[in-house]
């Protein structure tokens, strides 16, 4: 048996024995805990959320719904409710910038918001009876933060006609074990193959969860808008209406 000074000696100096290494799935573990509970999060059932989006120098008033497999972000603009986009459980559809319409997704775009629509309320919970993995890939500063860099992937989606892998890089901060910011690639039309990011901060407990009120969108590193939530609301009444496809489209 070793003497027990030498133990104590390759306790505190050899790294990996002092401090147990995170894996994906415990980082996924902690999160869940710190933002509620698995319990609390299973709990809700829709969500309701009004706020600013904040883009090209204008404050545009936003409504965000969701329920289990429904889905809709409405902004208001000039008088006028732009919906971008919505998803009723069946069509995913959004407002055509140019006639103001509503328009359905093409085939291929209103799988991948269907699958979205079936994460509701977190991707996370249940993420192994989904199919989903997640990996570990070291440690990065972010946004000042020291955090996990954590790939999610989950189902593979089809983009014009070929099967693609569909994952995003999650940012864990090592303090709370709260994402901070979400990295995705894009998947189709020009900007193909380079990186969207959604910056996550002033968590507040909402129905038992913990959720981001601000949200910044950058491209590439750039700003392109931001989103400040003024009031979240948990399980309140929505109504399956408010996410069906217009019937006079």
């Amino acid at each position: 048996m070793k003497p027990l000074s030498l133990v104590f000696i390759a306790f505190f100096l050899i790294p990996g024995l002092a401090l147990k290494a995170q894996t994906a799935d415990e980082i996924v573990s902690r999160y869940i805990e710190n933002t509620g509970g698995k319990e609390a999060w299973s709990a809700i059932k829709s969500m309701k959320a009004t706020g600013v989006v904040k883009a090209q120098g204008m404050e545009l008033p936003a409504v965000m719904l969701t329920k289990p497999m429904k889905q809709k972000v409405a902004i208001t603009f000039q008088g006028l409710t732009i919906v971008q986009p919505a998803f009723d459980g069946e069509t995913g559809w959004q407002t055509n910038f140019m006639n103001m319409k509503a328009e359905k997704m093409e085939a291929e775009d209103n799988e991948i918001a269907k699958a979205d629509a079936g994460d509701f309320p977190n991707p996370f919970i249940g993420y192994k009876e989904k199919g989903y993995a997640v990996e570990l890939q070291g440690s990065e500063t972010v946004e000042g933060t020291d955090c996990f860099k954590v790939k999610f992937t989950k189902k593979p989606v089809k983009i014009d006609g070929k099967e693609e892998e569909n994952s995003s890089i999650y940012f864990f901060d090592k303090e709370n074990f709260v994402p901070i910011v979400i990295k995705t690639m894009v998947k189709k039309g020009p900007a193909k193959g380079k990186f969207a990011e959604t910056v996550l901060s002033d968590y507040q407990e909402v129905g038992g969860v913990m959720m981001p009120f601000a949200m910044d969108q950058k491209f590439e590193g750039q700003m392109q808008a931001s989103i400040a939530i003024q009031k979240m609301e948990a399980n309140v009444e929505i109504d399956d209406k408010e996410f069906a496809f217009p019937a006079d489209n």
